[in-house]
């Protein structure tokens, strides 16, 4: 099917809204700190993360507590840090480093005793010494946190100008069923690739510290959603590219002109 200008404007149109919105969905999944309990839960099943907090924690709480250090990490690794109801407890301190990992922040997290006292479980922890906790901004993640804020906007300005351009050139029906098709193919792509293929294998290949972890954890929260969507998106894009197709030769296998303007006759249409 050759394409026309509508077409090529509706295609650049279809490709950089869907690196915009794919920049978007990753920004807003994996680069949107929160205290809520699923973030914390997603965060927490890194068993690195896991096991650096409790050492941190039951260092700072055991001497509050005037409990075994061994006691206290198995309590937290058990009770807290590897269950929905403690990772409740962990959010506020999760969505702190969660910030400051991805350098939304320059302030060091500190825990101080109120911070432990819902994780612990025990008001004696109000007593426990204040705790820097040894995180720092992860180089990889700002960039990619400035970066995905960036691409976000061009490229949906660059899509939304190709569009209205597109528009003024005057497109078939078959060019806007085409450019729809092409859109969904398009980002059914960009999901795969901003939902599953940067956060989980990109980041973490260029970066393997244990708080960079972090990131994959929370996308993988809605992989199972990114490749059932894209699979629907795929399959109903091609739907709609080969009924384009389909039409534009329907329309060319029919003229709009007489055969007699072609063949000649009492009233030719060519001399």
């Amino acid at each position: 099917m050759e394409r026309s200008l509508s077409s090529i404007f509706f295609l650049i149109a279809a490709v950089t809204i869907s690196i915009g919105a794919g920049a978007w969905w990753l920004q807003r999944v994996a680069f949107t700190p929160d205290a809520t309990r699923e973030s914390a839960a997603a965060i927490l099943e890194e068993t690195d993360i896991r096991v650096e907090l409790n050492a941190l924690i039951t260092s700072t709480a055991a001497p509050a507590l005037g409990v075994d250090a061994v006691q206290l990490g198995n309590y937290l690794e058990n009770v807290v840090l590897s269950t929905r109801p403690g990772a409740a407890e962990m959010a506020p301190i999760t969505e702190r480093i969660h910030h400051h990992i991805i350098g939304n922040t320059d302030e060091q997290v500190v825990l101080i005793g109120a911070d432990l006292v819902p994780v612990v479980r025990d008001e004696l922890a109000y007593d426990a010494a204040p705790i820097t906790l040894p995180i720092t901004t992860i180089g990889v993640l700002n960039n990619f946190r400035i970066s995905l804020g960036w691409v976000a906007l061009v490229s949906t300005a660059i899509g939304l100008v190709a569009f209205v351009l597109g528009v003024f050139a005057r497109p078939e029906r078959s060019d806007w069923v085409r450019g729809i098709g092409e859109f969904f193919v398009a980002l059914a792509v960009s999901l795969v690739l901003f939902g599953y293929l940067i956060p989980v294998q990109l980041l973490t290949a260029i970066d393997n510290q244990t708080w960079t972890h972090a990131i994959p954890r929370l996308a993988g929260r809605t992989t199972p959603m990114v490749f059932g969507t894209s699979l629907v998106l795929v399959v109903v894009g091609g739907a709609l590219i080969l009924g384009a197709a389909g039409g534009g030769k329907r329309r060319q296998s029919f003229s709009p002109l007489a055969g007699a303007r072609y063949r000649g006759g009492r009233d030719a249409g060519w001399s």
